[in-house]
């Protein structure tokens, strides 16, 4: 490997030049692939399919000389909940359109196999990828799944199995099983999951054939599948196809890749991304944890978890979020114990009475208190304790709630009647119960498991797993060798599978992602945690079991990393009524009632021509991309004819156009489904579409013969591109909300009188900041050195302002938005300063002091660019408001003033231009 560089290093860099470029097309997915995905890709999916598509594109890479012409072998390293499953079900779309019909998906464990299954076939499932109908074009593409492959197939064909029962399906020949000539036969697209179990023979250093003698089944230990050929079968036998390798391609999907040398190296020329949990943890699409440790005893332990699934319950109530269903899961340590803690649990909740909760009104002593981020067991219990009292509930309710929703039918344990096996084993329906959790109508509230769920089991509204056993996990052996107790590795697992994160809508902001991380007081954020309750005398087991979380990146580095701070009015301000009594004046975001007829205003403004290549059989193009130069070529092979003909919209016949639009509005969820075309759009009728709003928009036909005739499926495949432009254009244009030019006023208490804690990184707390500047509102400071640099500037300036003015400065802690007046995109600015005159003056034939609210940000360089919207929104506040315009005429004398960001760059010209009433310098 030239120069010690990775495929995922080459691959990045790669698409760092085409993006600075311009040349996004060079890395896109086709539009078969998106069209055909029942949701849209998250940024990390998205970045790593189109390194995936670089990758498949480039014909040569100088760095890996022999790495394409060789079967494809990639691997994705992606946590737990980034959502590898889609990634397959793209993969498998963009080799379906290469030609591909035979797709191979394996994995170590049934119920993961079954899980997948579903994700795939079942159009029924909730958790269904695809969209309801494949299409190609007009074609709907069937997807099946197989025990044997068909010779010709005219859809999508997947094989589901287990990679026991593939080995014995290779090595042991049956009546309608498939064979290993079978398969050497096909071109198969191999789909690997929980990869790192393929290493047994790279970390063991044994490369040669494994003894293939005994068959595998439900007893054979992981150890021994692995052992057994796992890696030698897939990558010698199938991908290599025994020493004849063709156009096989092997996928690999994982969490977790082995440390192993060997391994790393292995897949130095394999891994094509890298998004593990410490990045998926920081981007906030999980949920935190929230460790609790106490002396509570089993039942006590059982019932506090129960007090916080009530309390989730009721505050989805109070929210309004439909359908919530808060589930918690009971970890035993063998199954015989799992079995004995169901039944009890069972007794505890048929006879449960108030008074069972009587030890939570002395709770304190009993749980294990700290400042640590992912340690607030007693001040969440406080928190939902104090909610039954300001809302009048008694723990009669409690009890009758837990009576009624954790009945016999409610709860599971992973472990069937009929198994006499000494591993859990599940029956199928409790395997679709399973893997189905969030469905309104599954009634399952509370898992018992030992092992079973550590890996493959998606699951979003998991909130609560108890640790029913006590004690270390680790042996003397362990801690001779200072290694963790494998116990404790599989509750980190589980912990894995807990934190994937419950999507909910709240106040316009991003569904999927924690919203209350500077807002740890907020009701809604207990649906933002993961609880860990764990029986702990000296927490020991918490120690061990924080030193396992922090390798992966659960938790930080350091237990005091993150303090907990407190950010109020200084009491000189909380106590001045005048004070407390300014106004502070904000926007609204409102639906446009503009939208559709801007919208169509738009597209019949912005007409744009498509060119075309038809594709007779007089032209084949071939696009190659060459690595080396970064840049693509294109050669033409055959007869080269260079007729053209154009057509407008307004002249394409009528059903052909009809038709795209009718390929195009299958998918519900698409633009061009009449009732969504008509919310974005004032039309009545598809006619109107067509010969109105795209009359101007046309196709230019490339490389047609002397008789410069289009055929009619070149006629509907040009019609469907210029639809897609269509819907980008839309995308881009549409504005669905505004936000008001009017400004409407509260008062400042209403708005920062209420004190706001928020965890925040120790080095940033600078409450000397805040103390020796009598002028700053807030008791407390923590920021950048950005927004430190901000208030030093302020104050080197502070002899000229106090001469006109009376100053204070505050900190917005998450609890004053404005909103664009654009596309009504919320923005909540860091700073506000308030000036008032000391001179009084007539405005509007009032007489007053002039008050002056200033809309600060301060903007590191790298994020100026992207963020330019907030400065173009500031400077428009300022031209709409900052000089003669009265906001309200019963309150003359208030502006406001949007400034420049107040950026690092050394001079920082503009915003000292501009400081501090606008770059116009107000007049009276």
């Amino acid at each position: 490997m030239a120069n010690n560089k990775t495929l995922f290093e080459v691959i990045e860099n790669r698409k760092a030049v085409y993006l600075e470029d311009g040349d996004d097309e060079k890395c896109g997915l086709p539009e078969f692939v998106e069209r055909n995905l029942k949701y849209p890709f998250f940024e990390w999916q998205k970045s790593a399919l189109e390194n995936f598509v670089i990758f498949d594109r480039t014909s040569k890479l100088k760095d890996f000389p022999d790495i394409k012409n060789r079967p494809t072998h990639l691997l994705f390293n992606m946590a737990t909940g980034a959502g590898k499953t889609m990634m397959m079900a793209a993969l498998i779309l963009y080799y379906f359109e290469k030609g591909y019909r035979h797709f191979l998906f394996f994995v170590n464990q049934n119920n993961i196999v079954d899980k997948t299954e579903n994700n795939f076939i079942d159009p029924t499932h909730a958790k269904f990828l695809f969209t309801e109908k494949i299409l190609q074009g007009d074609t709907v593409i069937p997807i099946r799944k197989v025990e044997t492959f068909s010779t010709h197939s005219d859809g999508i064909e997947i094989k589901f199995t287990s990679i026991q029962k593939l080995y014995n399906d290779i090595h042991t020949e049956r009546e309608n099983q498939t064979t290993l000539a079978d398969l050497h036969g096909l071109n198969l697209v191999m789909l690997g999951d929980e990869a790192h179990h393929l290493n047994a023979q790279t970390k063991s250093k044994k490369q040669g054939e494994l003894d293939l003698e005994k068959e595998m089944n439900d007893r054979t230990s992981d150890a021994e599948i692995e052992r057994k050929g796992w890696e030698h079968m897939v990558l010698e036998l199938l991908l290599n196809k025994n020493g004849n390798p063709g156009q096989n391609v092997l996928l690999e999907f994982t969490a977790t890749l082995p440390e192993n040398a060997e391994v790393q190296q292995k897949y130095a020329d394999k891994i094509i991304t890298k998004f593990g949990l410490k990045e998926f943890l920081q981007k906030g699409y999980t949920k935190e944890i929230n460790l609790v440790s106490s002396t509570l005893n089993k039942k006590e332990r059982v019932l506090h978890a129960l007090l916080f699934a009530w309390y989730r319950h009721q505050i989805a109530l109070k929210y309004g979020i439909a359908n919530f269903k808060p589930v918690m899961l009971f970890r035993s340590k063998t199954i015989d114990e799992s079995k004995a803690d169901y039944s009890a649990f069972l007794n505890w909740a048929e006879n449960i009475q108030a008074d069972d909760f009587s030890f939570l009104t002395t709770f304190s002593t009993s749980l294990n208190d700290s400042d640590n981020a992912n340690e607030q067991g007693k001040t969440r219990t406080e928190q939902a304790l104090k909610f039954m009292q300001e809302n009048g509930f008694e723990f009669a309710h409690l009890a009758n709630w837990v009576k009624q929703n954790y009945q016999k039918h409610n709860v599971i344990i992973t472990n069937s009647e009929t198994n006499k096996n000494k591993t859990e084993k599940t029956d199928s329906e409790t395997e679709k119960l399973l893997n189905n959790l969030e469905a309104a109508d599954n009634p399952i509230r509370a898992i018992f498991t030992v092992d079973r769920l550590t890996e493959g089991w998606d699951v979003l509204n998991l909130f609560d797993i108890v640790r029913l056993y006590e004690g270390q996990n680790g042996g003397g052996s362990n801690k001779k060798s200072g290694k963790t107790a494998a116990a404790t590795v599989s509750e980190k697992q589980l912990i894995g599978r807990g934190v994937r994160y419950f999507p909910f809508a709240f106040e316009g902001k991003q569904p999927n992602k924690r919203k209350f991380d500077n807002d740890m007081q907020h009701e809604l954020r207990i649906l933002e945690e993961l609880f860990y309750y764990t029986h702990d005398e000296q927490s020991r087991y918490i120690s061990e079991l924080k030193n396992e979380l922090r390798k992966d990146g659960y938790l930080p580095e350091k237990d005091d990393d993150k303090v907990l701070a407190t950010f109020k009015l200084k009491s000189e301000f909380a106590d001045n009524k005048d004070f407390r009594e300014l106004l502070i004046w904000a926007n609204k975001k409102i639906p446009n009632p503009n939208a559709k007829s801007n919208n169509a205003d738009s597209l019949q403004a912005n007409p744009q021509t498509l060119s075309f290549q038809v594709h007779g059989n007089q032209l084949l193009q071939e696009t190659q991309f060459t690595a080396d130069e970064n840049d693509e070529t294109a050669r033409q092979i055959g007869t080269q004819n260079n007729f053209t003909q154009t057509i407008k919209m307004s002249e394409m016949e009528r059903h052909i156009f009809n038709k795209a639009l009718h390929i195009k509005g299958k998918n519900s969820q698409s633009l061009f489904h009449f009732n969504r075309l008509q919310s974005k759009l004032n039309i009545q009728n598809r006619n109107e579409l067509q010969n109105k709003l795209l009359k101007d928009w046309q196709i230019e036909f490339l490389g047609l013969g002397q008789d410069k005739q289009v055929r009619p499926d070149d006629k509907l495949a040009g019609c469907l591109k210029i639809l897609e432009m269509v819907e980008k254009h839309l995308n881009e244009s549409d504005k669905p909300f505004i936000g008001t030019k009017e400004f409407t006023p509260k008062k400042l208490w209403e708005i920062f009188g209420t004190p706001k804690q928020k965890w925040v990184k120790k080095d940033d707390v600078k409450t000397t900041i805040a103390t020796q500047n009598d002028w700053y509102v807030m008791d407390n400071f923590a920021g950048t050195g950005l927004e430190e640099a901000l208030i030093q500037f302020i104050s080197e300036r502070l002899g000229d302002l106090k001469s006109k003015y009376d100053v204070h400065l505050i900190r917005n802690e998450e609890v004053f938005k404005l909103n664009n007046f654009a596309d009504g995109e919320g923005f909540m600015p860091d700073f506000i300063l308030l000036l008032k005159d000391k001179q009084k003056s007539s405005s509007d034939s009032v007489d007053g002091f002039l008050h002056y609210q200033i809309f600060i940000e301060p903007k590191g360089e790298h994020l100026v660019e992207n963020d330019s919207w907030k400065e173009a929104f500031l400077k428009s506040i300022t031209v709409e408001y900052g000089k003669d315009k009265i906001l309200q005429k019963d309150t003359p004398h208030y502006r406001l003033i949007g400034l420049p960001f107040f950026t690092d760059h050394q001079k920082n010209g503009q915003f000292t231009e501009s400081f501090p009433l606008g770059a116009a310098s107000l007049e009276k």
